[in-house]
């Protein structure tokens, strides 16, 4: 398994997911995240994920859970995923434009949830408070 950290990011009344380049999850809207580092506290993976796919400094305003997900494919062909994700909600100031990450492809600020969207990304969304 592979324990990650993931930011719904919030101006307070927008979120913005990115569409992701690799697999798992390739080519879907996500909500941004990353692997936790050995000797790193949760909230620090937060601030450092936050800061690294989308170049703006926030502050976490909340824990809404953890989940765990089960991908195929995983990160390597052939393999399948097994991820243990922490999720916060993450309050940032829009006035700088985000810097996408190599992982990757786009970005986009949404004000409601798509319910096309897989269910982990629905779920968190709605803990942080959106519709």
């Amino acid at each position: 398994p592979i324990v990650c950290v993931d930011v719904v990011i919030t101006d307070g009344r927008n979120f913005l997911l990115a569409k992701r380049k690799n697999e798992p999850e390739k080519n879907k809207w996500w909500i941004p995240g990353g692997r936790l580092l050995k000797n790193e506290f949760l909230k620090e993976a937060a601030a450092r994920v936050l800061k690294q796919e989308t170049g703006f400094n926030g502050r976490v305003i909340k824990f809404l859970g953890f989940d765990e997900l089960f991908h195929s494919p995983g990160y390597f062909p052939g393999t399948t995923g097994h991820n243990i994700s922490f999720i916060f909600k993450v309050k940032i100031s829009r006035k700088k434009k985000f810097k996408l990450d190599k992982q990757n492809s786009d970005a986009k600020w949404f004000s409601k949830i798509n319910p096309s969207w897989h269910r982990y990304v629905k779920k968190f969304l709605k803990k942080a408070g959106f519709r």
